[in-house]
């Protein structure tokens, strides 16, 4: 875990020459909680869940405002690449980055870095999930502002970090460790992984540790390096790949296959030196489950999609486009109506919805 303070930069060059941001969304991933909105021909990122919009839509809104158009760079599948570019057209097709197989996040930030190394030589990654909730954007900005001024200042990488507010199950914790030496950054002192009901409570009630909401900062040459050090494997097949590589990258299955499938949080956050964490003051969710969208949705009144009926009735939320829904003498429900298809789940039970997918790739696969 990262303890060690990392010496601060003395090239003062680095800081002189503004090196510009790159926004990196990675719009990988299926979603599964989120069935059955989110399913295997149109991803979480890609389903509208609030207000009409897309969670892709809106992270390329924020990517744009931080970086200008011409600086947003997607991470997705081959067959994702489609909605990108429907839901973003403003995005050339040159920096949509296809990857024939998915490998998880190393190796779409390994992807990432390679291509802007190219172009762009030792200018700033700002990795961003594309299927995050954030609000309000202006605070979100300042608090990327602040990792990458921090990367220019001093050897490491950069991490945000949001209120804990509640004893959440399905989140990663960052412990908040001494200052940074620079204004509103600290360094980061450990990391908790989807803890226990009992260890969440208890890191809430404590302080001292922030949700660790996905989005980290540095420099491509940082990326690069760590990247080298702590997971060659994953790094050395795509730097051969992209060392040849022209115009568009698809990046062909072949290749892919031999880059083992990692986490960038546990094959180099968790274990890189001088990690800093920018406390951040925006509302933040994965959205990773019906329970998530529910409160995001605005549970207290029941408001979702659709008309919504209620008796004796409280924390149910319909997401039904275009029809009624009632509910009599219930709680902590949602329900969900897509096509043919529809889900209803307590809210406690949310997580187990991809229980459900799995059981349908057999018998019932063209639900899934």
């Amino acid at each position: 875990m990262p303890r060690s303070a990392a010496s601060s930069v003395t090239v003062s060059s680095i800081e002189r020459s503004r090196l510009p941001v790159y926004a990196v969304i990675l719009a990988g991933g299926r979603g599964e909680r989120l069935w059955p909105r989110a399913r295997r021909r149109r991803p979480k990122p890609f389903v509208p869940l609030l207000a009409g919009r897309t969670l892709f839509e809106a992270t390329a809104g924020r990517a744009r405002a931080l970086a200008g158009r011409d600086r947003v760079l997607v991470l997705c599948g081959v067959d994702q690449s489609r909605w990108v570019r429907r839901q973003a057209p403003w995005i050339a097709p040159e920096r949509i980055l296809r990857e024939a197989i998915g490998r998880n996040t190393a190796a779409a930030v390994a992807l990432a870095a390679l291509w802007v190394e190219r172009r762009a030589g030792d200018a700033i990654l700002a990795v961003l999930p594309a299927d995050n909730f954030v609000a309000p954007p202006g605070r979100f900005l300042r608090a990327v502002k602040r990792a990458a001024r921090a990367v220019t200042r001093r050897d490491g990488l950069a991490i945000l970090g949001v209120p804990a507010s509640k004893p959440e199950t399905g989140f990663g914790y960052v412990r908040v460790g001494g200052p940074a030496g620079l204004p509103g950054v600290r360094l980061a002192a450990g990391f908790r992984e989807k803890p226990s009901a009992v260890l969440a409570r208890r890191l809430v009630r404590g302080g001292g540790h922030l949700w660790n909401c996905g989005i980290f900062v540095g420099r491509a040459s940082t990326f690069l390096r760590e990247l080298r050090r702590l997971a060659p494997g994953v790094l050395a097949p795509l730097r051969r790949w992209s060392a040849a590589a022209r115009g568009t990258w698809t990046i062909p299955g072949r290749v892919l296959a031999a880059v083992p499938a990692l986490p960038f949080d546990r094959a180099v956050l968790e274990r890189t030196r001088g990690l800093m964490v920018v406390p951040a003051d925006f509302r933040w969710s994965d959205l990773g489950t019906w329970s998530a969208i529910a409160e995001a949705l605005g549970d207290r009144g029941g408001a979702g999609e659709g008309a919504v009926l209620r008796s004796r009735s409280e924390r149910c939320v319909a997401v039904n486009p275009g029809g009624l829904t009632a509910f009599v003498g219930v709680q902590d429900l949602v329900m969900v109506r897509e096509g043919d298809i529809v889900l209803v789940c307590r809210r406690d039970a949310s997580q187990d919805v991809r229980a459900i997918v799995a059981g349908l790739r057999g018998s019932l696969a063209r639900h899934a």
